[in-house]
């Protein structure tokens, strides 16, 4: 049985935020989600990997629940303010993105999470965050990404996704696995892409594609970060 992934919108992102420390959003929808969680919106939280407090605070006043990583980048004032919700994890073996999302996944038990915050800034950030989210399946059932110009979704099952159509499409597949894509200008049928760069480009035909790796594979969908129900 597939999985089935609505159309994007701001009640069908997870409610768990993990702000990364790349560009503070400008995309609507990740405004809407940050503001919704900033008036206690059900079910809404915000971890910050450690510098990321820093804009979080700047753009909205607002402390989030908590704070995950090697806090290198909290002033002592702030870790005065922080007390309680700051989770140190020393450990240079992985970076803050990971390191929050064991927390949310192993401490806090959640399994859907929408990450922002992983572009912008330094590219060598941008390149090895999209690199660690196919290695997040295991930790999550549903795993979102929003950036400026569209959102990145990792796929671990067989999977439908309700797109717009006409919609840009790019599959990056890590493992280089056998890939089946529906619903696609150009489809894949049990197809190993050859470089990491094969899948891009492509775009919907379909009002939903089907999609199916043996391994997690991850998909942008270009352009539709916006919010379609601005009601809380």
């Amino acid at each position: 049985m597939s999985k089935y992934f609505p159309k994007l919108s701001a009640d069908t992102s997870p409610k768990t935020l993990i702000l990364a420390n790349g560009a503070y959003p400008k995309c609507p929808l990740a405004l809407e989600l940050i503001r919704r969680w900033s008036e206690g919106g059900e079910g809404y939280r915000l971890i910050c990997c450690d510098g990321a407090v820093n804009k979080l605070l700047q753009h909205t006043g607002l402390l989030p629940d908590a704070v995950v990583g090697d806090l290198d980048s909290i002033s002592p004032e702030l870790r005065r303010q922080l007390e309680g919700r700051i989770h140190h994890r020393p450990d240079q073996e992985t970076n803050d993105l990971t390191k929050a999302m064991n927390f949310v996944a192993h401490e806090l038990s959640l399994r859907a999470v929408t990450l922002l915050g992983i572009s912008g800034g330094r590219e060598d950030h941008l390149l090895g965050n999209i690199a660690l989210l196919p290695g997040y399946a295991s930790m999550v059932d549903e795993l979102l990404a929003l950036t400026d110009e569209g959102h990145f979704r990792l796929i671990s099952s067989p999977s439908v996704l309700e797109v717009e159509r006409g919609q840009q499409v790019s599959l990056f597949d890590f493992f280089g696995s056998p890939l089946t894509a529906r619903g696609l200008h150009w489809p894949l049928e049990s197809f190993r892409l050859p470089y990491l760069w094969s899948g891009t480009l492509n775009r919907a035909d379909q009002e939903e594609i089907y999609l199916e790796a043996e391994t997690p594979l991850l998909v942008f969908l270009a352009k539709q970060c916006k919010p379609l129900n601005h009601e809380p």
